[in-house]
């Protein structure tokens, strides 16, 4: 099971929070606020008010075991940054956080963070998709539950034709299209990385290891293609 700890339980880290709970996290909620501390106990698995600059408390709360820390106190810049850098001290393996501004992000990249969250990239249900599914690149969600995500190709699938792989009966998703590189000649002659896409898949088409795979399915199925 997946182990988050979101820090700063705002509008964002409320509801994202709730999000990934909901799709079977195990979550431990931080805030100063003993209220909002409150509105979230039973939708968690833990929810705990502290102070998320006292490195002590964190571990003491098991933070240092989670898979992922999620740092979004919106107003206070200065314990978003100090927080980064002790979740980096305590080697989280993950580390993303809010900024407000630009210069906010080039700070909290450089300090450590591995990912920032910008003000407009704010969908709560698709940074719970991100992080739960990190090897996606991208995930468009089409309805309560499913979507079509990019994703590279996963070695168990290389050198596979579709009909080989059978998706539909094996992961009940479905590939959508498939963008592929490949060497072409330039205006110059010189040659030049082209991207192409393969908007109708065959089950003869062959997959590659460069390719990016655009597949539908429910939310639960497309995560599952992590292990593979």
């Amino acid at each position: 099971m997946d182990r988050f700890a979101i820090i700063g339980l705002g509008r964002f880290g409320s509801r994202l929070a709730r999000n990934l709970s909901a799709r079977g996290a195990e979550v431990i909620a931080i805030d100063r606020d003993r209220r909002v501390v409150e509105e979230l106990r039973d939708q968690v698995t833990l929810a705990v008010a502290l102070d998320a600059t006292d490195e002590a408390a964190l571990k003491l709360q098991g933070v240092d075991q989670v898979d992922v820390a999620v740092v979004c106190m919106g107003h206070d810049f200065e314990a978003n940054a100090l927080s980064t850098v002790l979740l980096k001290n305590l080697k989280v393996n993950r580390v993303v956080s809010r900024a407000a501004n630009d210069m906010q992000a080039r700070i909290l990249n450089r300090i450590g963070a591995d990912s920032v969250v910008s003000p407009e990239d704010e969908a709560s249900d698709r940074w719970a998709n991100r992080l739960l599914s990190p090897f996606i690149i991208d995930h468009v969600e089409l309805g309560e539950g499913y979507g079509i995500v990019q994703m590279p190709t996963p070695e168990a699938w290389r050198g596979k034709t579709l009909a080989e792989l059978d998706l539909r009966a094996k992961h009940n998703v479905t590939m959508v299209a498939i963008k592929r590189r490949a060497p072409s000649a330039g205006p110059t002659g010189a040659e030049e990385v082209e991207e192409r896409v393969i908007d109708l898949p065959t089950p003869t088409s062959r997959l590659t290891a460069d390719d990016i795979l655009v597949i539908a399915g429910f939310d639960k199925d497309l995560r599952q293609l992590a292990a593979l």
